[in-house]
């Protein structure tokens, strides 16, 4: 059973890998699942997660007439931001 400590150096741990995650993005980087587990030391699958909760974020925040989603290139062999323009009514 883990320690109150572990549990929020754990937690902590998160939070700086996914706003990393979330930087990397909004500078226009490629992000490898591959290259990206091996840095911040967890699994590829950490790391496709992680994107997927900056992607649910992305899609419920709307800045001004915005719309950002996080997608793979196969040429980059990463994801990126995408930015688009929101057409609702």
């Amino acid at each position: 059973m883990k320690g109150e400590k572990e549990v929020i150096e754990e937690s902590s741990t998160k939070t700086i890998r996914i706003l990393s995650l979330f930087e990397m993005l909004n500078r226009g980087e490629f992000i490898n699942k591959k290259e990206a587990a091996e840095r911040f030391n967890v699994s590829e699958k950490t790391i496709h997660r992680d994107l997927k909760e900056i992607n649910i974020y992305y899609s419920k925040y709307k800045y001004n007439t915005l719309v950002n989603s996080i997608v793979y290139s196969r040429v980059e062999k990463g994801y990126f931001l995408r930015l688009g323009i929101h057409r609702g009514i």
